[in-house]
């Protein structure tokens, strides 16, 4: 009965692994031919000798994107294959890795014309963590929230802010966009399942709540509503020793 029961287990995760297989296979060739097409095509369009300089450095802006939106792709999935596997902690700061997020993600194109606001801490946010692996889950969560407020048909906002207790550290991001359907919060946070969700293979939040659970923590949504959605990333400190203060007053510096 046991060896049954075993052999049906095992037969289970068998299926499974090849159904998310299947999914990140079909997730990953669509962008990837996206990308592609993009550059074939400027590349075909640049060889035309009646082009105008305007129109070449369009051209060129297109590729550009182009081989930056494979290049985020590839790196979200090699973070994504290496949770599991031992973490690189250094001690930092949240707010430094907030800052280096917040810094890539505005250069991103789905960041064009949204207003990010962080509120500073005065509070100690030092952590051990891996650094890369949490910036990158930061930025996801931006991204995503960058993505969301373009798609409101008013304010485009996204409000940033880091609060630390004894043993964790949390970053806030909240967007004006128009809110998470009720129908898919259950999958927001499943691996290569892009359906509702922003656009990509479906990889950014799965792999923020990966990080996040590594670092001993987690990513919630908190509330989604019209014109406000909250989530939030929470990572323990990590620290041997710890002489924090928890719940120090925060002065609200507003950058954009």
């Amino acid at each position: 009965m046991r060896d049954e029961i075993e052999k049906t287990n095992r037969a289970l995760l068998e299926s499974e692994r090849l159904a998310t297989i299947g999914r990140m296979a079909s997730s990953v060739s669509h962008d990837l031919r996206h990308y592609l097409a993009a550059v074939y095509a400027n590349a075909e369009f640049l060889a035309l000798s009646t082009l105008q300089s305007s129109e070449r450095a369009e051209l060129f802006e297109e590729i550009r994107l182009a081989v930056n939106g494979t290049a985020d792709m590839l790196d979200s999935l090699l973070i994504f294959s290496r949770t599991g596997t031992a973490l690189q902690r250094v001690q930092t700061t949240m707010a430094s890795l907030v800052g280096g997020a917040m810094a890539l993600v505005k250069t991103h194109p789905d960041a064009e014309r949204v207003t990010i606001l962080l509120e500073e801490t005065a509070a100690d946010t030092t952590v051990e963590v891996d650094a890369k692996q949490v910036e990158r889950a930061v930025y996801n969560l931006l991204l995503n929230a960058c993505q969301s407020a373009r798609e409101s048909p008013g304010l485009r906002e996204v409000r940033v802010s880091i609060s630390a207790e004894l043993k964790t550290v949390s970053v806030t991001i909240e967007d004006s966009g128009p809110g998470v359907a009720e129908g898919i919060r259950e999958s927001l946070f499943d691996p290569f399942v892009s359906e509702g969700k922003q656009k990509g293979t479906g990889l950014g939040l799965t792999l923020a709540y990966s990080v996040a659970r590594e670092h001993d923590g987690d990513v919630k949504l908190v509330s989604s509503r019209e014109g406000e959605t909250i989530f939030r990333l929470t990572v323990s400190r990590h620290l041997w020793e710890s002489t924090i203060t928890a719940n120090s007053p925060r002065n609200k510096v507003l950058t954009q």
